[in-house]
């Protein structure tokens, strides 16, 4: 008995200073079961835009999306924000007109893949068919939205398989932003199909660091998984299994991650009981082809269940990325849901961390800080009977820092961004994403561990325009705003190989007491206004959107001397990052 004492009393000893998950879904209000096939969609995204991280829980047929607002760290369940009532599967908050709010995308099983734009405080409007997307019924589960030609606008890949399946050939799509509200089907020409196949989801990543987004596709049923190769002129390239990303396997969901802080991208995806696997991306070989090797037994994160959800985070804020996985099968002795830490030297571990007993069927999965307090949670979708999940972060000693992003040549969320951050000589990364996992999207505020150093030394922002921001001794336990440009005195550094659309939609514009003149324009155009926000930055484009000139402005005239005659964009932004677009002729 005093033995059994003993043992007890060092069990709870290790728990006191041990970080432990705990379920906390009722107590905030959270009511929520998913009754389709392979679970729904679920984010972790801001799309009130007061800073806090909300929840959006995909629903089936015949159901109302959820919306749950953060009111400080509880939950609000809103009124149906969209009209929504298909069966939905990827949920995704997205600026694609880069007004400044979230625009909400939901992929559709059996249905209609709609987009609802955002006119402000909320209200939405069904913008599908105006912006040219497809109208016709879809069998959808994943999508996710990047830059791919980098000029400054979103544009969307959404996955595709067909019923019945003997009948059609599956294919997946890929949609080109106009910048003008609408788009254009590029998935032919762009070589982005990946035909036949039998598709999940697909995510967004830059395996080779040529600040390119690739694509990475999860293809079922053995039919080999895709790596595409962003070529940087509109198209892509198949490189699966030159690359040794050629899978073949029931892949699911996608995580994508710098686990072991070495400068590249890794992923690890989902399978049935044959094993996850981890692709770890060993960098250019001798040749220069950047390859991976397949560690994910070695590693010790093989998760011989049948996993669908992945998603890489620092759960305990040490400076590297840990792995949470969703299993479907439940019961006694079923292997679930699993939590992995990362060890430090290329494996994982599973230390008690408040999951052991999690046996539900869960598919879907999303990360972000519901609380505010510096430690993710993870947002757990279950299928029925079993209610879905919300798991609060117990936290421990260590420090992190926080970046919210805004693109200002480059798209408005700065999705595809590259955060590098050194602490005490140590590296890590974070790249962003709308649409990641398995049908999930994170929060999109990045959150980096800093383990028990009190600043980040120095932090390297890499935007999608090639644009670098430089930021040193951040404190930890801040929350910073990275605004393109914010190091460099408003002027912003585009890839010679980037072509920038600058023109906005016409709803996005402020409304300025402001006149130009001269115009015409001969050497200079200047600005006339009165107490209002002064203007900090400009940019000059043909009336085809192309940008031709930029930069920090400098008092209220602007050099024009250097451009021929014509007819111009002058594209102006105050200190909010609110836009001001007006012709003008140079004579």
């Amino acid at each position: 008995m005093r033995f059994f004492t003993l043992l007890l009393f060092l069990f709870t000893v290790q728990l006191a200073g041990a970080q432990v998950f705990t379920e906390v879904t009722t107590q905030q209000g959270i009511t929520h079961s998913y009754p389709g096939n392979a679970g729904g969609g679920v984010s972790f995204c801001d799309f009130t835009g007061d800073g806090l991280d909300d929840l959006t829980l995909a629903t089936g047929d015949g159901e109302t999306i959820q919306f749950y607002k953060n009111n400080n760290g509880s939950f609000e369940l809103l009124a149906p924000l969209v009209p929504h009532q298909e069966e939905a599967k990827h949920v995704l908050w997205v600026d694609y007109d880069n007004d400044g709010d979230k625009d909400l995308y939901v992929a559709t099983h059996i249905g209609v893949n709609r987009l609802y734009r955002n006119t402000g405080n909320l209200t939405f409007e069904d913008v599908t068919e105006q912006a040219g997307l497809p109208i016709e019924e879809h069998r959808t589960f994943g999508a996710c939205w990047g830059d791919f030609d980098r000029d400054g606008w979103l544009d969307l890949f959404f996955t595709e398989r067909k019923w019945p399946a003997s009948q059609f050939i599956n294919e997946n799509r890929l949609f080109r932003n106009n910048a003008d509200g609408t788009f254009t089907e590029l998935t032919a020409q762009c070589g982005a199909a990946d035909y036949g196949k039998k598709p999940f989801c697909a995510s967004f990543l830059d395996y080779n660091n040529d600040k390119w987004p690739d694509i990475y596709i999860a293809n079922d049923k053995l039919t080999i998984n895709a790596l595409l190769r962003n070529n940087g002129d509109g198209t892509f390239t198949d490189v699966s299994e030159e690359t040794n990303a050629d899978l073949e396997m029931n892949a699911m969901g996608i995580a994508i991650g710098d686990y072991d802080n070495d400068g590249w991208q890794d992923m690890y995806i989902s399978d049935i009981d044959d094993g996850n696997e981890l692709l770890h991306n060993l960098g250019p070989d001798s040749s220069g082809t950047v390859v991976y090797e397949e560690t994910a037994a070695d590693a010790g994160v093989g998760y011989y269940g049948i996993a669908w959800g992945v998603n890489f985070f620092d759960a305990d804020n040490d400076a590297d990325l840990d792995l949470y996985v969703c299993g479907m099968l439940s019961g006694a002795g079923a292997i679930s849901n699993v939590y992995y830490a990362n060890n430090g030297d290329g494996t994982f571990s599973q230390p008690f961390a408040g999951f052991e007993g999690d046996t539900t069927s869960s598919f879907n999965q999303a990360i972000g800080d519901f609380n505010n307090d510096g430690f993710p949670d993870i947002m757990v979708v279950n299928v029925e009977p079993f209610a879905s999940q919300l798991w609060q972060n117990s936290g421990t000693a260590n420090n992190w820092v926080k970046f919210d992003l805004q693109g200002v040549l480059s798209n408005r969320d700065g999705v595809g961004t590259k955060i590098e951050v050194y602490t005490n000589g140590q590296y890590q990364q974070r790249y962003t994403h709308c649409g990641i996992a398995f049908m999930g999207q994170n929060s999109g505020t990045e959150l980096v561990g800093l383990g028990s150093a009190t600043q980040a030394d120095s932090v390297i922002v890499t935007w999608p325009t090639g644009h670098v921001d430089k930021l040193f001794n951040l404190a930890a336990g801040e929350r910073i705003l990275l605004v393109e440009g914010m190091t460099t005195g408003g002027d912003i550094a585009v890839d010679p190989d980037v072509t920038i659309t600058v023109v906005p939609a016409r709803e996005t514009l402020v409304e300025y007491d402001l006149s130009l003149f001269p115009n015409p324009a001969g050497q200079f155009l200047n600005l006339q206004y009165d107490g209002q926000l002064p203007f900090t930055r400009f940019a000059i484009s043909n009336l085809q959107g192309q940008l031709l000139s930029h930069g920090a402005l400098q008092g209220n005239a602007i050099s024009v001397g250097h451009l021929p005659e014509g007819a111009y964009i002058l594209i102006l932004w105050n200190q909010l990052g609110e836009k001001l677009a007006l012709k003008w002729v140079k004579e």
